[in-house]
């Protein structure tokens, strides 16, 4: 005797017994979770690019701490002074806010 499926009143199948279905949802249940974690381990992997090109921007930014120390005590006037301070808060503002306008 053949099953039939119904959905709503509606007959979406017609199978030779009652275990056609359930197999057949089984595959599909275990394709969408093999699409989950696809798109899943993308979303860990393309968090961890974005994090490493943050440092990498950070480090090709930044002037080594000789240079560092040497611009602040070569700092000639007020002029100088602010542009220091400027760069500083740009280093800050970058580190809050996690990202580089």
């Amino acid at each position: 005797m053949p099953y039939i499926d119904r959905e709503n009143g509606n007959i979406v199948g017609l199978f030779a017994n009652k275990q056609y279905q359930g197999q057949k949802y089984i595959e599909e249940s275990h394709a969408d979770m093999i699409a989950f974690r696809a798109a899943e381990a993308q979303a860990v992997a393309d968090k961890a690019a974005e994090q490493a090109q943050k440092a990498q921007d950070i480090i090709d930014n930044l002037p080594s701490w000789v240079q560092v120390e040497n611009n602040i005590n070569n700092i000639p006037d007020l002029a100088g002074a602010k542009a220091f301070l400027r760069k500083l808060t740009r280093v800050v503002y970058w580190l809050a806010k996690n990202s580089a306008d």
